[in-house]
């Protein structure tokens, strides 16, 4: 019995603070699924909208779950939380490591493209003097 009491006031600690963040989980999920439709909008936003979609739907789902489990306490609820959460923070790391590796290999190209002198070729400024 004194381990259930033990046990109880982290859970009502949790289920606080899952109450807490519920709507701002869901807001955040919801302004990242409108900023995914107005990407969509555009031609090269149309190719990746999904993304940020899909990274909208996450934290609502997450947040859903995060009432569930302030409301009713089951564990079920917590798993399909921190579950959700996982997904997110992975995609999002995921996202990070792959600009980082595309902004390094534009950065090594532009730089090997000036070396070649690509950009101060006279007639590429001469076209650009013309239409100018």
């Amino acid at each position: 019995m004194e381990a259930s009491a033990v046990l109880s006031a982290p859970d009502a600690q949790a289920r606080k603070n899952a109450k807490a963040m519920t709507g701002w989980m869901k807001f955040i999920g919801i302004m990242t699924i409108i900023g995914g439709c107005f990407q969509a909008l555009t031609i090269f936003g149309l190719v990746i909208a999904w993304l940020p979609i899909w990274m909208g739907v996450v934290p609502t789902k997450a947040g859903s779950k995060a009432g569930e489990y302030a409301d009713k306490g089951d564990f079920a609820s917590l798993e399909g939380l921190t579950g959700q959460i996982k997904t997110y923070f992975t995609v999002y790391g995921v996202l990070i490591i792959v600009a980082f590796a595309l902004s390094i290999i534009v950065t090594v190209a532009w730089f090997v493209l000036l070396g070649l002198g690509v950009f101060s070729m006279p007639s590429l400024l001469d076209y650009f003097r013309h239409y100018r």
